[in-house]
């Protein structure tokens, strides 16, 4: 069996070794929550220059998403390792559970986010959005600065730990969602090819499903914080 089907197999063929004091797990702990923080931030710091690349067609300047991707990726995989030793070594109970099992999920929504980024770098392969109309991409320039918004507050929230931050997120969310809509309704107008269309249409789902991922971010700190989770709008 991989690793993949039993995360937790690898375990038993490292070398046993004392598990840590309370205070050096919590410390491994913050050290986790950090690294959340650092590789949501790079999906974060690259979506309006991803965005901007894509409406102008820059392929190489768009790349930078797709070697973000793999980065996110490795960088995920090792923190959903650290975790899985965490809960196998320590047994947590509480609110130290609590933080390993959003940061686990926190992981995957980071790197899928990286993963939907990077498609949206890939379509320059066969779209030419400088040739779109302009409705719609100043409507796709739009959906990307408000879903970087989303991601920044995601990352904003789980550093400060505030776990009022996905009310406000949601609201951003839902302007993502009313954006994606109207793209949708001017693409039914017609007036571009029928591949455009559907690329389009796909781009803009991802924008949605990122701020989709930044907002349940959110919703795991206010999970950590209090153990319950906030209602979906």
């Amino acid at each position: 069996m991989s690793n993949a089907e039993d995360p937790l197999g690898w375990i038993d063929s490292q070398p046993r070794r004392p598990a840590p004091s309370r205070g050096a797990f919590h410390e491994q702990l913050d050290e986790v929550d950090s690294e959340i923080v650092a590789v949501a931030t790079i999906v974060a710091e690259l979506i309006r220059p991803v965005t901007a690349a894509f409406l102008a067609g820059d392929r190489p300047a768009a790349a930078a998403a797709l070697t973000a991707d793999a980065e996110v990726d490795q960088r995920c995989e090792r923190l959903e390792e650290q975790c899985f030793e965490l809960l196998a070594r320590q047994s947590p109970v509480a609110g130290d559970l609590r933080r390993l099992v959003a940061a686990l999920r926190a992981a995957a929504d980071v790197d899928r986010s990286a993963e939907l980024l990077g498609h949206v770098a890939e379509s320059l392969s066969w779209v030419h959005p400088p040739s779109m109309r302009p409705a719609l991409r100043e409507m796709v320039g739009q959906m990307g600065g408000v879903t970087a918004d989303v991601f920044a507050g995601a990352v904003a929230a789980w550093r400060d730990t505030d776990a009022l931050a996905a009310v406000d997120l949601q609201r951003l969310d839902d302007q993502v969602d009313l954006l994606q809509k109207t793209v949708l309704t001017e693409l039914y107008l017609g007036g571009q090819t029928v591949e455009e269309a559907v690329s389009l249409a796909l781009i803009c789902r991802y924008y949605e499903r990122i701020a989709d991922h930044a907002v349940e971010l959110a919703r795991l700190v206010t999970y950590v914080v209090t153990g319950e989770r906030p209602e979906e709008g």
